[in-house]
């Protein structure tokens, strides 16, 4: 970890923590809720961005070309049976 991803972890970012870091912490602080402490569901919900967003991220790089939309004969959304 560098200088930067330190000083980020300060201010409170996700960012520079690894994909197992994140969801052990997710996991603590979910638990933490299930016991009842009801502040943590906007931390939660952090987590869960950050997470979708990783997420988002390698599914882009695996799949650079996405396929192009296909559409129907009639339109996108109007039946095929004439």
């Amino acid at each position: 970890m560098g200088i930067f991803d330190s000083i980020a972890r300060g201010l409170g970012s996700l960012r520079p923590l690894s994909d197992a870091e994140l969801e052990d912490e997710r996991e603590a602080l979910r638990q933490r809720y299930v016991c009842g402490e009801s502040n943590l569901y906007d931390e939660l919900h952090r987590y869960d961005v950050e997470m979708t967003r990783r997420a988002n991220e390698a599914y882009a790089r695996e799949h650079p070309n996405p396929p192009e939309p296909r559409h129907r004969e009639h339109g996108w959304y109007l039946p095929n049976d004439d």
